[in-house]
């Protein structure tokens, strides 16, 4: 959850990225985690330097985990729902846990890998704060409103879709279409591989995008006391 000790938008930031190790780490979370620790806002020559700090929490998706997650959710986070396209969004959930090795774990309810990701949506809806444009103004040339907090739907793999990209990501629309958590997802959706590395297109885009969410946040900005 990030927080930001900066006077005006124009200063210069230095990100410095804390991983909580504890936790299951993904493909993405490399990917992310390559790209926040180089993040460099534009600034002009003249700004004094100020710091902030980004915590990167990545929640593992299985349902023995679901009962410690209200301890941990925030309004005041942006959250980052990753999913995986080489698996059909209407295929049966197959959850599993790395101890020593991958173990398979039950899926009793027959949920898809669909349901998972609009659970997660679910659950971030309840935390909703008021409506309020993205750059707090309008007609701003990036105004999108959105409900806080900001949802980036993300999807991995994306070297070896299981079917073409464009349609998982209009059925992951149509799905979300005039629900209440529809509010929350930042557009567009994204999907990223780690075949390229740091140069895949879809990380750069998710990057600035991510950059533009967090400069408008309203509690970007405040002094949170250490103590």
């Amino acid at each position: 959850m990030p927080s930001q000790d900066e006077s005006t938008s124009k200063e210069p930031v230095k990100f410095e990225l804390k991983l909580d190790t504890t936790l299951p780490s993904e493909e993405f979370t490399n990917l992310l985690v390559q790209h926040l620790k180089g993040l460099n806002l534009p600034s002009d020559t003249t700004s004094v330097e100020h710091n902030t700090t980004l915590d990167l929490w990545d929640f593992a998706g299985q349902h023995l985990y679901y009962a410690s997650y209200p301890v941990f959710l925030s309004s005041r986070a942006v959250y980052i729902l990753v999913y995986n396209l080489s698996k059909g969004l209407k295929n049966t959930a197959e959850p599993c846990v790395r101890q020593g090795v991958t173990t398979r774990l039950k899926n009793p309810s027959g949920e898809t890998n669909l349901d998972n990701l609009l659970s997660w949506l679910v659950s971030v809806n309840t935390m909703s704060s008021p409506k309020l444009a993205m750059n707090g103004c309008s007609g701003s040339e990036n105004d999108s409103p959105h409900l806080r907090p900001p949802v980036f739907i993300v999807g991995t793999h994306a070297d070896k879709p299981f079917q073409d990209i464009e349609k998982m990501e209009l059925q992951i629309q149509t799905e979300i279409y005039g629900k209440d958590f529809d509010a929350h997802v930042i557009r567009p959706l994204f999907s990223v591989t780690n075949m390229q590395g740091s140069s895949c297109d879809g990380i750069c885009a998710l990057q600035k995008r991510l950059i533009q969410v967090l400069k408008q946040e309203p509690y970007m900005g405040e002094e949170v006391p250490l103590r």
